[in-house]
């Protein structure tokens, strides 16, 4: 038989979706990942680091890490895992709880807000109503503080400059540059994302449950003085958690090369 020139297939038809169904997810997160993260949540339920007793009880490292949920899993499977992993820490390690709903609400804000600093205009209306309340909080809270209790404007402002700051990280377009810096490939980056991140998501969070609690324990002045000085170095102690273990994480996740999650930043 004579030689025949060897040519390529060349594929014709109309072009295929191709769908790959795996294994059961929460808006595009697998819920393997949101069980495994849930319990590292549930973990650092159990240490405590904070001496402000604003919600009835010292605060747990885990404050450090409900942010961070929602870079790894994408806000709303973020917002299930750090709620899961408090509501079981609620339950093993009560002296880091407080206000058991109140805690759980919290976290799941971290992980909402930290989810909505992404680059772009995705979750703009989650943005949107969060920045609604961050705005909103200070202002009920001051009420209650400076006219019904007698704290004056001044103490109050004195008191929480750290949380000021993060609501106004929230507020303008540094949401969307920090949201780059959590994906840059450059880990420095991130970490300094990380950081940022967690001081604006988790100062957003702070600031809510302490309008909330004050209505509930309504505190005497005098702890404002202590707020001052203390809210400062808890914070900044709070964002350097969400940063060394974030970025170990997210080094981690990266060299493993696993499966990324639809709405994760990193």
């Amino acid at each position: 038989m004579p030689d025949r020139p060897l040519t390529a297939a060349i594929p014709s038809g109309p072009e295929r979706t191709v769908i790959f169904f795996g294994s059961a997810s929460i808006a595009g997160a697998p819920v393997a990942y949101a069980i495994v993260l849930s319990a590292v949540v549930t973990a650092l339920s159990f240490i405590p680091f904070s001496v402000v007793l604003s919600a009835g009880s010292s605060f747990p490292m885990a404050q450090g890490i409900y942010p961070l949920m929602g870079w790894l899993l994408g806000p709303w499977a973020g917002a299930v895992a750090s709620g899961v992993g408090a509501i079981v820490g609620v339950f093993l390690a009560p002296h880091t709880a407080g206000i058991p709903w109140l805690t759980v609400a919290g976290a799941t804000m971290g992980a909402l807000c930290a989810g909505a600093m992404v680059p772009g205009r995705r979750f703009w209306k989650l943005g949107v109503g969060l920045s609604v309340v961050a705005v909103l909080a200070p202002l009920f809270y001051g009420d209650r503080a400076i006219d019904r209790n007698g704290v004056s404007l001044r103490l109050f402002l004195l008191a929480y400059p750290t949380h000021f700051f993060a609501i106004a990280l929230f507020l303008l377009p540094t949401r969307r540059w920090i949201g780059r810096l959590v994906g840059s490939p450059d880990l420095k980056r991130v970490a300094i994302g990380l950081f940022l991140g967690t001081w604006s998501a988790a100062g957003v969070m702070m600031m809510t449950e302490s309008a909330i609690s004050y209505f509930l324990l309504n505190w005497p002045g005098e702890l404002f003085i202590m707020f001052a000085a203390a809210v400062p170095v808890e914070h900044t102690m709070r964002s350097g958690i969400g940063a060394v273990v974030g970025t170990g994480v997210i080094a981690g996740l990266r060299a493993m090369s696993l499966v990324k999650p639809r709405d994760a930043v990193y």
